[in-house]
């Protein structure tokens, strides 16, 4: 029994700080993959629906559908560079990016929401504004 608690003492750290780390190295490829103006590397952290607002216009997307989407958003703004401005958690295991995205049209302000899914981080949103 004795035993039995070490371990837990041991184990139950050690995959938080997995999950902490899993998270941490997904939003580290969402920002690269915004940064980029990828939007094929994008949604593979998408979950099965995304709710995208870009600019005015804000609707619920399947996966392939958002990504077209974004694709067309960055051929039309070609970014230069993406920094982040915020992390956070919004508790039950969500997480949520504030970003700033320049592009050759001008500085946008980006908002990632995503929840944690099987060890994953999934997107369930993405809201870009104009700056």
């Amino acid at each position: 029994m004795k035993a039995l608690l070490q371990l837990k003492n041991v184990l139950l750290p050690t995959m938080l700080m997995l999950g902490l780390s899993l998270s941490a190295q997904n939003f580290t490829g969402i920002g690269n993959a915004m940064k980029n103006g990828n939007s094929s590397e994008l949604a593979k952290y998408f979950d099965g629906n995304v709710e995208l607002t870009i600019l005015n216009t804000e609707a619920v997307y399947s996966k392939s559908q958002a990504e077209m989407v974004l694709k067309n958003f960055y051929n039309g703004n070609k970014p230069n560079a993406f920094k982040v401005v915020h992390n956070g958690d919004s508790g039950s295991g969500a997480k949520y990016q504030i970003g700033e995205l320049s592009t050759s049209t001008g500085t946008y302000r980006t908002y990632v929401y995503a929840k944690n899914k099987n060890g994953m981080m999934l997107i369930q949103e993405i809201r870009i504004e104009k700056n």
